[in-house]
């Protein structure tokens, strides 16, 4: 996540006041776990749930996403711009391509 933002391990480790070499060693493997303090400061950092960090959740959330994910926040401001029928031809769209990866086609 924090490479998907953009950050190197010194970025997060401004934005959560957490160690860059704790950081790294989490990431490495080293440290297995880490305090709930800083599970909620990088969570917070990143846009995130701490149960997504944990891995009690697999997946994140439609919201989580959209935050964390820059192509997502594009594609649904577009959206809001679109009237009725743009809307149904994108949804289509996206069935289409959908169903095209699904296949192995993607």
């Amino acid at each position: 996540m924090r490479e998907q933002k953009g950050w190197s391990q010194a970025d997060l480790s401004q934005e959560t006041g957490i160690l860059q070499a704790t950081i790294s060693r989490v990431e490495s493997g080293v440290i297995p776990s880490l305090k709930s303090e800083n599970i909620l400061k990088l969570a917070k950092a990143l846009n995130t749930s701490a149960d997504f960090l944990v891995g009690k959740i697999d997946k994140m959330d439609f919201e989580d996403s959209l935050i964390n994910d820059p192509q997502a926040r594009y594609l649904f401001r577009g959206c809001e711009k679109l009237n009725d029928e743009e809307k149904k031809m994108l949804r289509n769209y996206l069935d289409f391509l959908s169903s095209r990866e699904e296949r192995g086609g993607g």
